[in-house]
């Protein structure tokens, strides 16, 4: 089990573009620290996720997460694309490796990782 992402701050699903299947999620800067952190999946398959989280972590899925997976959702997983979110399979991505950025954006201003359809 590889984690490759922890935060103690608090996330939200910030946008999801069906065109181009990216996956947005984001850290505003309402509280200490006076910084925001984007999260990014792109080429996203699959997902289950929550509206937010307070604490990320993010890590590789198993080989018996992808199989459970593929056995019960019928999701076919190439190796390496499943990344759980939290400890277990009740929240997670297929998609390419996940990126991060922090920076001190706004809460409207555009991601570092480009413009989303639908946001400004």
């Amino acid at each position: 089990m590889s984690e490759l992402y922890r935060s103690d701050r608090y996330f939200k699903v910030w946008q999801y573009t069906v065109s181009h299947c990216r996956l947005l999620l984001r850290s505003t800067r309402d509280n200490p620290p006076s910084t925001r952190i984007d999260v990014h999946f792109g080429g996203v398959s699959h997902m289950m996720l929550r509206p937010h989280y307070d604490g990320l972590v993010i890590r590789e899925g198993t080989a018996d997460e992808c199989a459970r997976l593929e056995q019960e959702y019928g999701v076919q997983i190439t190796s390496g694309n499943l990344f759980v979110l939290g400890e277990n399979l009740s929240s997670f991505v297929v998609a390419g490796r996940p990126q991060w950025h922090e920076d001190q954006g706004g809460f409207g201003d555009p991601s570092w990782f480009g413009h989303m359809i639908g946001t400004p």
